[in-house]
């Protein structure tokens, strides 16, 4: 019984560190979620709802409007995602935006934080939001933020 345990533990353990990189990765309504593996507790189907909980809360997703849900490895290309475009530039604490639209800004589990319609030359401060990094969309422009 010792012996199962501890095989239970190790192959925990590894299955664990296997996940670290990867993600669930639900497209809907032409946007695309990413949530981390490691943090997703369980997936359900419930009266027409894909009902993802997470350690940080539930998502849930009509499945009239779901393209796809696959599991992907790393998002490295939040590595190398531009931290500023023609349109949208962090800079001192401040999101200067040009342009009209609808701003999205995802945290790093890929989960849809705040969304607001925006007007030209808006300056948008995210002091509301705790440290770490982010991505921000408007349009077909998306950058990363370090707050």
């Amino acid at each position: 019984m010792k012996a199962k345990n501890i095989l239970a533990a190790l192959l925990l353990m590894v299955s664990t560190n296997m996940m670290a990189d990867k993600y669930l990765t639900i497209t809907y309504s032409g946007l695309e979620q990413n949530i981390a593996l490691p943090i997703v507790q369980r997936i359900t189907f419930e009266g027409g709802y894909v009902v993802v909980t997470t350690t940080e809360g539930t998502h849930s997703y009509p499945i009239s409007v779901l393209d796809k849900m696959t599991f992907t490895e790393s998002a490295d290309a939040i590595k190398t995602m531009a931290e500023q475009t023609e349109n949208m530039a962090w800079k001192d604490g401040t999101l200067s935006v040009r342009g009209d639209g609808m701003l999205r800004i995802y945290n790093m589990a890929g989960a849809l934080i705040s969304i607001a319609n925006v007007k030209e030359g808006a300056n948008i401060s995210l002091d509301n939001l705790p440290s770490g990094v982010y991505i921000v969309r408007m349009g077909d422009k998306a950058i990363k933020l370090r707050k």
